[in-house]
């Protein structure tokens, strides 16, 4: 009975690994074709490119390369690299850290109503990291994070609220408006 069932295994590990394979070249191929478009100045490619090196995915770890390739892309204007290099300047990941660069980054991305970014700049403004501490500038990244995906940011909006008076509460509702006036649609 045993020595049936790995004759089974086998046959169906035998019959897979020709797919195996064409997975394993269909993945090759697809890396050549990302690193093409990267080197050819694709923001979004060079973007993906960054966070294969990132997590190993297809390519070994490498710093150096998620550095370069996201500065590529973030140049660009790409909001998710320019989110991503400003937590990576944050940490020191990679990059000597830097929380001046940080910030700028972070601030590239807002434009474009990047919620990672968003929510950044007010754990930033909570925690005086790189700017002065500021509960109404706080609330309103964090509130800003919520309209734009980052449900998360809720719990960390409503702990800011419970320490502000309700004149700051209200004087971070005029900066939301007046943000989203003037960036209506992350333009």
């Amino acid at each position: 009975m045993r020595s049936g069932r790995l004759i089974l295994v086998m046959t169906i590990i035998a019959a897979l690994c020709p797919f195996m394979a064409q997975a394993a070249d269909s993945s090759a191929e697809a890396m050549t074709k990302l690193r093409e478009a990267a080197e050819k100045g694709d923001a979004k490619a060079q973007h993906d490119l960054a966070v294969d090196y990132m997590i190993g995915s297809g390519v070994p770890k490498d710093k150096a390369e998620v550095v370069k390739w996201l500065t590529r892309s973030a140049e660009q204007g790409n909001a998710n690299s320019e989110s991503l290099l400003g937590t990576l300047y944050f940490q020191g990941d990679g990059v000597e850290q830097d929380i001046t660069e940080a910030i700028k980054w972070w601030y590239m991305a807002v434009e474009k109503h990047d919620s990672s970014a968003e929510s950044q700049l007010g754990f930033a403004y909570l925690l005086g990291d790189g700017v002065p501490v500021n509960f109404t500038q706080a609330y309103m990244w964090f509130s800003l994070a919520i309209s734009d995906g980052d449900k998360h940011a809720v719990k960390d909006r409503d702990t800011i609220a419970k320490r502000m008076t309700p004149d700051h509460i209200v004087e971070a509702q005029h900066a939301i408006a007046e943000w989203l006036q003037k960036h209506p649609n992350g333009s």
